[in-house]
Parts: C-alpha cells; sequence; structure tokens
C-alpha cells in the first residue's frame, strides 16, 4: 500500500494543531497537493467562518472512516498526476509555499486541467456525504433579499426576466418609493424612527442570529445607514454585517496603491505577486464596517484580490462579496442593494492597478440603463449560487424588490411556484413581518401581517 509521509511543516497552534494530530495518520495517506490544500486551510483558521471550520472537521472525520484500501484508490488518480508531473518530487515544508510551486509545476506540465479533473472527481462523492450532517432537515431557514436601489432604469418589461415561471409577483402599496424612506418601511419602521430598525432589533432579540448571521452588501451607503440606527461605526455590538462599496473607497484606494507599488518594483511570478498580496497588512477603518471584527476584515481584502472588477465596479463588488458570504459564512439573512454604476470608460483606464496621468482622466458618467442590464444578470448569479449550496437549497426564501416597482419577486426553494401572481397587494410592512416570520423570530413590532402563501 502507497503511503504518503507529511513532510509539511505547517506551524498550526490551538484548535487547528489539534486538529491534525487527531487525523495525522489520515493525512499521511494522502497525496501531497491535498495535503497541503487542507492544511493551508488550517493555517488561516482564525480567519475562518464557523462554516468553513465545521467543514474542515466534517471532512477530515469523514477521511478517517474510510478503510484504507478504499482512500487509496479514490486519491490514486491524483497521485498518478502529481507523479507524472513532479509534484511529488518538491520539497515540503510551509504548505502555502509548496501550493504555489506546484500549481506552478502543474501548469508548466499541462497536467493542471488533468489534476483538476482528478481532485472534482475525489471530492465528487465527499460533499453530499458531508450535506446531511453539516446541513440536517431541521437545519434553520435562511432568507436572501435582493434590492435595486434608486436611479436605476428599471424596464418593467424585463424586470426578473430570468425568473419567468418561477417564483410569485407580489403586488406591493408603496407608502414610500424610494431609500431612506423605503428601507425603513422594508426593516418594520417609519423614515422618522430612531434607532435599530424593528425587524434587526426582532432578530437580535430572538436570541438566535449573531452579526454575522446578518449580511447587509451594498454598492453605497443606505442600507448602512438605516441599519446603524445610532450606533457608532465599527461598534463591536453591532448587530448586523455590512460591507458598502462607497464606504471602503479609502481602503479601495490604498488596496490598490500597494499592489501598483508592487508591480512598478517588479513581480516574480503571478505566484510571487498573490502572495504579495495575501501578506498586506492593509485593512480598513472600522468606520466603514458595521461590524468590524478582524476575519471580517481579512474577508474584505480577500474579496477586492479575488473578485474580477471588484475595485473598479461597484455593483460587481455586490455579487462578488454576496457569492463569497454565501458560501463561506453562509448567514441566515444575506441584502444585497445595487445602485448606479459610472460608465465603463476606454479600456486603457481599466487597467489593472494602473495609475492614469491626469490629463487622461475623464470625468464619470452615471449609467442608469446598463445598470439595470448589469443588475440582473448579477442578482441572478446571486440566486444561483445560493441555490448552489447545501446550506440554503430547500430552505431559503428568495425577496426581489426594486425601490420605486410596486410589485415583488418572491421564491421558495422548497416550492418555487408557476410564475403567478397574487391578487391581494401587501405593504412593506407586511413584507418586513414575513421576513421575520420566516426566521422565526417575533413580528409583534412590526406594524404588518405576514403573507401567508410566503411565510408558511
Amino acid at each position: 500500500m502507497m503511503q504518503f509521509k507529511p513532510q509539511f511543516n505547517a506551524g498550526l497552534t490551538g484548535d487547528a494543531a489539534a486538529l491534525e494530530r487527531t487525523h495525522d495518520e489520515t493525512l499521511a495517506r494522502l497525496p501531497a497537493t491535498i495535503q497541503a490544500f487542507i492544511l493551508v486551510e488550517l493555517q488561516k483558521w482564525a480567519m475562518l467562518f464557523a462554516p468553513e471550520q465545521r467543514y474542515q472537521r466534517a471532512l477530515l472525520a469523514h477521511l478517517s472512516a474510510l478503510p484504507a484500501a478504499d482512500l487509496q484508490q479514490a486519491v490514486a488518480g491524483i497521485a498518478r498526476v502529481e507523479a507524472e508531473s513532479g509534484c511529488d518530487r518538491i520539497p515540503r515544508g510551509d504548505p502555502a509555499r509548496f501550493q504555489d510551486e506546484s500549481q506552478a509545476l502543474l501548469r508548466k506540465q499541462k497536467l493542471l486541467q488533468a489534476w483538476r479533473r482528478e481532485v472534482d472527481a475525489f471530492f465528487q462523492p465527499i460533499n453530499p456525504a458531508l450535506a446531511p450532517i453539516l446541513y440536517p432537515a431541521d437545519a434553520p431557514r435562511r432568507l436572501v433579499v435582493q434590492l435595486y436601489g434608486s436611479g436605476i432604469t428599471i424596464d418593467r418589461n424585463k424586470l426578473w426576466s430570468r425568473f419567468k415561471g418561477t417564483g410569485v409577483r407580489v403586488p406591493l402599496q408603496q407608502e414610500a418609493t424610494h431609500a431612506p424612506g423605503f428601507l425603513a418601511a422594508l426593516f418594520g419602521g417609519r423614515p422618522d424612527t430612531q434607532g435599530e430598525p424593528p425587524l434587526l432589533a426582532s432578530l437580535r432579540a430572538s436570541g438566535q442570529f449573531t452579526p454575522l448571521d446578518t449580511w447587509m452588501v451594498e454598492s453605497h451607503r443606505a442600507l448602512h445607514d438605516v441599519c446603524r440606527g445610532g450606533s457608532s461605526p465599527g461598534a463591536s455590538n453591532t448587530s448586523v454585517t455590512g460591507l458598502s462599496y462607497d464606504l471602503l473607497r479609502e481602503y479601495r484606494e490604498e488596496l490598490m496603491n500597494a499592489l501598483y507599488g508592487k508591480v512598478v518594483t517588479g513581480v516574480e511570478s503571478p505566484q510571487a505577486f498573490a502572495a504579495y498580496a495575501r501578506s498586506l497588512k492593509v485593512a480598513p477603518s472600522p468606520a466603514a464596517l458595521l461590524y468590524s471584527a478582524d476575519i471580517l476584515q481579512a474577508f474584505v481584502r480577500d474579496t477586492f484580490l479575488t473578485g474580477n472588477g471588484t475595485l473598479f465596479v461597484n455593483n460587481t463588488f455586490v455579487e462578488w462579496a454576496a457569492v463569497q458570504a454565501l458560501r463561506r459564512a453562509e448567514p441566515r439573512l444575506l441584502v444585497t442593494r445595487f445602485g448606479v454604476r459610472h460608465k465603463f470608460r476606454p479600456f486603457s483606464s481599466m487597467l489593472l492597478f494602473s495609475q492614469p496621468r491626469g490629463v487622461d482622466q475623464t470625468p464619470l458618467v452615471e449609467d442608469p440603463a446598463g445598470s439595470f442590464v448589469d443588475v440582473e444578470q448579477l442578482s441572478y448569479y446571486v440566486w444561483l449560487n445560493a441555490e448552489k449550496g447545501a446550506a440554503y437549497r430547500n430552505r431559503t426564501l428568495y425577496l426581489f424588490l426594486a425601490e420605486g416597482v410596486d410589485e415583488m419577486l418572491a421564491i421558495r426553494s422548497d416550492a418555487p411556484g408557476i410564475g403567478a401572481r397574487l391578487t391581494d397587494s401587501a405593504t412593506l410592512a407586511d413584507v418586513s413581518a414575513t421576513m421575520a416570520t420566516w426566521l422565526g423570530a417575533p413580528s409583534r413590532d412590526i406594524p404588518g401581517r405576514p403573507i401567508a402563501s410566503l411565510a408558511g
């Protein structure tokens, strides 16, 4: 039986080190690239969200429960590609460095795709086996709300067209058509209400929601203004996690300047540049965040570094940050608010980390119509990625609203519907009460009635 000796020095401490010790024999039987992948995740333990930590525990427990012969057979294809490429001869040491070197070698040997196929085949039966453990039938319900902000040019004939035949259209009585009145009403309050919005207060009072269970991701800052409700920016007792493209402007500029400086001084390789980016200590100001825990600051950095266009396009940031939150933090409530973006400039001015001359810069011009086209696609991507996740499948209510539009699209993933339209109209307070009821929080302080067909 082929054995894979654990020669990595991951330098783990605390719970991560204990997890490695518990499963050291299993790790020894894994090919080097899979060992490195797991150890790199354990190195990031303090910056992993709770669902990510649970996954790593469940993964190692599952692999350790497999008979040795079955595990060897499962990893045989990966081991073969490693031997063919020479990855099995790369010195071990730090698993992150090994990952960079092995990926570079696989790419050089034109075996990266073959390796990815074998890795996919290895994990294909594992993740479905872990799903019932991580997400049992009685796991809590989840809610995803996607908002089209004021200023976007809405084409009613094309609104939510990608969901044709799915969900139900709910007529809305709107007392307020634009933020902040619209948002205040949606969260169970009034425009002149001070303090925490009733819906958020209800979630917090239920004792079932931490700040990392409730996320607000937006292009501008209207959601943040409503959610702060008198709390000081970055206060540790804030009950919501919030990310705003606008409020992160200074951080984005500082990050781009740091990356541009590295490009100017010279970059040895894409792997070296990625390692440099990961090492940056640049952090957003606590005032830019609703909840400023260290794990959130690392999340913001990773979101900007890994998403194409997130540094330059507000709605792209919203989509990518939301998808990463769904994948990593698995919030029980996620609210996205897209806004108007600027018209795209010529490609030369969009070069990554470029520093154009002042005479080359052109004025920014808003693009309300183009924003609608983008947001239709981006909001669909958010929904699609949520439905891919076992945490959300068959237990999520999706609500789509456009500020100023007297209609809402609602999709229950356990009963997606057939594109019907309700006959009775609802108020935004009713929508707020529906959200609270769906999430199992008290709605007595919200001046509305749950929509029975959605909240039941």
